[in-house]
């Protein structure tokens, strides 16, 4: 049976090589290679983190830390990404006539935005505080700063950290009922969102001793996530638009079909909010009900 340190090692491993292979496709310009970075990095994050209790904290800590500063440069390229895909679904659905130089003036400020948020990508690639981050992560994934409790049994403490953060999920989903108002509420489920993840990817660093159980959270936390996740993302195009709305250069044509766009999308929002809502119900049960 493998012990923590050996589902440790895996684990890194693996998305040390997912990174490289994700990285050396953004950097191709290939149109997943930046949501793969992203994913890769939020999963050594998360394995960092699930792991904590066998890991010197003195050096992971510190690689954490480095990696959530890329990984918050390069969210901000993918929201520009999401944005656009989400505007070009409503401009489809709208199918607005008479305001053609409206909509070609929308398309063309998010592409200025999209250009911007590419540079800083490639700023962050080419940057020596990335360089620096690649090597600590090299360091930590080929050699595993470990303690002494690395040597226990990997089942029983996969399981245990597992059950970690299904409580921690938990803990984030009585916030989220207990908002004030959606912006409360929108805020605190994508903390949720962001659990849930953590959850699901340590779920899946503990696959190799896994049982039913483990690969039933897994399953939900991904459900949940992939909700949770389309209702962030409507969120970040409604304030997108809403912000653009706001620009007093826009024109009234303009100001017209971004307030029409902002109506669609408040829909689509309120849809989403009570679909991941209801999917809060399901990690909620397995939590209750333990084997």
């Amino acid at each position: 049976m493998p012990s923590a340190a050996s589902l440790v090692r895996q684990r890194l491993a693996e998305q040390r090589e997912a990174l490289a292979v994700a990285e050396e496709a953004l950097r191709a310009g290939e149109p997943e290679g930046l949501h793969d970075v992203r994913v890769a990095i939020r999963r050594i994050r998360s394995a960092l983190a699930t792991f904590r209790p066998v890991l010197e904290r003195s050096a992971t800590d510190p690689l954490r830390d480095e990696l959530r500063w890329v990984s918050v440069l390069l969210g901000r390229a993918r929201d520009v990404e999401v944005v656009i895909e989400h505007t070009e679904a409503l401009l489809a659905d709208a199918e607005p006539v008479g305001l053609d130089d409206a909509v070609s003036g929308l398309r063309a400020r998010l592409r200025l935005d999209l250009t911007a948020a590419g540079d800083v990508v490639d700023e962050t690639l080419a940057s020596t505080r990335y360089a620096a981050v690649l090597g600590l992560l090299d360091a930590v994934a080929g050699d595993p700063p470990l303690t002494a409790a690395s040597d226990r049994g990997g089942k029983g403490f996969a399981r245990k950290r597992v059950e970690h953060d299904l409580d921690r999920v938990v803990e984030r989903i009585a916030l989220v009922r207990a908002a004030g108002d959606a912006d409360e509420q929108a805020t605190r489920l994508h903390d949720v969102r962001k659990a849930a993840k953590r959850l699901r990817y340590a779920a899946e660093a503990a696959a190799p001793v896994a049982g039913s159980r483990i690969r039933e959270i897994e399953e939900v936390a991904e459900a949940t996530q992939d909700v949770i996740g389309l209702h962030h993302d409507a969120t970040v195009t409604r304030a997108t638009l809403r912000h653009l709305a706001l620009d007093v250069d826009s024109g009234e044509a303009a100001a017209f079909l971004l307030g029409h766009l902002d109506a669609d999308e408040q829909r689509v929002l309120r849809d989403l909010r009570s679909r991941s809502l209801d999917a809060l119900d399901a990690l909620e049960k397995l939590a209750k009900h333990r084997g």
